[in-house]
């Protein structure tokens, strides 16, 4: 039997523990007595749903009273972010809704009370019944010590139901029964404690395969003596896969080591931010040639420190989810000794690559996203953690592409992302990527810094605006426009031109914005992955 755990009260960072389908019973910490105050669940092992179950080949569970002196109010459900599909016993319009479900992923169900004013506390059972399209059902019991009203930061009937079971047009019913009839109080509610009303509740589920594969590259950093790289374990790995995956709506997270990439020049001196590296990394990710889908993302452990201030950044802010922009899938940040402590980073800067903005929060983030829709950074509606078993609390969680505290995905970073989640999943062939070197690409400064170098890929067209890269090959002056976009998180634009037929016979380069000379490019400095 599967026990489960009443939910404590959110702490300071905005989260509560909820059990991982525990075969133990818990109890919430008895010091959690206000929305400020954090409590933990007992400890669990076991990966089932949180409840009893049963299915239509096994025996029918027994026959049950109805809770006496309790109304269920109010059913949700979460994946990472939670939709309400029934309040105060009205569903809620599916157009209302404010992200969609994935099939294949852990779902956290709850239904919540209120109470008759001569409800006596006792134990009841919160029973979950999914039903399939085959006619298939899986039925789940789960006992709750039933003292107070029910509210998101604290107790509820729960039910955890696990990748295998979250399939395409299922459906939910819950139901609230008593434990022992014989200790009941109260008057039956009309109706009964049942949600929804109306019979089942449909799940929205996109039916599609959804992932994100990320390479790790540890940046071996050799200088003045000193040899240093991150060297992540299986755990490191895993716990950064699962960052992703929390924040992400997929199945899973494909998340590899590369092999250490070598790189000699200052760090923590230098005043470009990170892209020297990024620039290296975008060679790597050239002579590697992974599939458009795939993000590179370098793991910095510094002989020489950091750039003050500076935890990580990205090549650039993807446009779109095309092939021809798969170079700019790069991003970087600092080790920190861990996968678990490098992890926040790192959702951050991959956001990037999948194309998010900043959000405000702090009021340092630059180029934020305008049309993000809850005040402060914060996530707008209740996160739930598919790993860490965590509930965020809207009010006290940012977006994880601010810079402020108690980060987690919100709604409207969960909708964003996911129709480039499904598009670039796929892509799981090489047949999408160009093979030959098509655009030049370079990272510039204000004071006239800048690397080049070749790749394959194209223009994001719509970005087209003033700027053009001038060559001059065998005599002759040949003119392709050029895309600039400043980068997030640190100095340095991005600068994307086409290249002409025989650039590598070029005797000169320019970069040209509003028609006048910007920089100057030695066509022999270009380098070739």
């Amino acid at each position: 039997m599967f026990v489960g755990v009443l939910l404590g009260a959110c702490g300071d960072d905005g989260t509560a523990q909820v059990p991982d389908g525990s075969t133990a019973e818990g109890t919430a910490d008895p010091s959690a007595s206000d929305a400020t105050t954090e409590s933990t669940a007992a400890d669990t092992s076991s990966s089932g749903p949180v409840g009893e179950s049963s299915s239509t080949t096994d025996p029918l569970p027994a026959m049950l009273e109805y809770a006496r002196g309790l109304r269920l109010v109010r059913l949700a459900a979460s994946q990472g972010v939670q939709i309400d599909f029934t309040v105060d016993g009205l569903d809620v319009d599916p157009a209302d809704y404010p992200v969609r479900f994935v099939t294949g992923r852990r779902t956290l169900v709850r239904a919540f009370w209120s109470l008759h004013a001569d409800f006596t506390p006792r134990e009841l059972i919160g029973r979950l019944v999914v039903t399939y399209p085959d006619g298939t059902e899986l039925v789940y019991d789960n006992p709750a010590m039933v003292e107070g009203e029910s509210v998101d930061s604290g107790p509820s009937f729960q039910w955890l139901l696990e990748p295998a079971q979250v399939t395409a047009g299922m459906q939910f019913r819950v139901e609230a029964f008593e434990s022992d009839p014989t200790i009941a109080t109260g008057e039956l509610s009309d109706p009964p404690p049942i949600l929804p009303y109306g019979g089942r509740v449909t799940v929205p589920l996109l039916d599609a395969p959804l992932e994100i594969e990320v390479v790790l590259i540890p940046v071996l950093h050799q200088l003045a003596g000193c040899e240093q790289a991150p060297l992540p374990t299986d755990d490191d790995v895993l716990a950064m896969a699962h960052s992703l995956e929390q924040a992400n709506a997929i199945q899973r997270a494909v998340v590899s080591v590369g092999e250490p990439m070598p790189y000699t020049d200052p760090i923590g001196e230098q005043d470009m931010g990170f892209s020297p590296i990024l620039g290296a990394l975008a060679m790597r990710r050239e002579q590697d040639a992974p599939a458009p889908n795939v993000y590179y993302y370098g793991l910095l452990d510094s002989c020489d420190g950091f750039p003050n201030g500076l935890l990580g950044q990205a090549l650039g802010i993807v446009a779109a989810p095309v092939p021809e922009l798969a170079n700019q899938r790069v991003s970087t940040g600092r080790w920190l000794g861990s996968g678990e402590a490098a992890a926040e980073t790192f959702v951050h800067e991959v956001g990037h690559s999948q194309g998010r903005r900043h959000v405000t929060c702090s009021g340092g983030e630059g180029g934020p996203e305008l049309d993000y829709p809850h005040d402060n950074g914060r996530i707008g509606v209740w996160g739930f953690g598919i790993h860490d078993f965590k509930l965020r609390s809207p009010i006290k969680s940012r977006d994880y592409m601010t810079y402020c505290a108690n980060e987690f995905v919100s709604d409207y970073g969960w909708e964003q992302t996911l129709d480039v989640i499904e598009i670039l999943t796929g892509w799981n062939d090489r047949d999408h990527a160009p093979t030959e070197p098509q655009v030049l690409m370079g990272i510039v400064h204000d004071d006239g810094q800048a690397v080049w170098w070749t790749a394959r890929g194209g223009l994001d067209e719509d970005a087209v605006t003033d700027a053009r890269v001038v060559w001059t090959i065998d005599g002759l002056t040949h003119e392709h426009a050029a895309v600039r976009s400043a980068m997030p998180d640190g100095p340095g634009t991005l600068v994307t031109a086409a290249l002409p037929p025989g650039f590598e016979h070029a005797s000169a380069a320019q970069l040209e914005v509003t028609g006048r000379a910007a920089l100057a490019i030695a066509p022999g400095a270009v380098r070739r992955p």
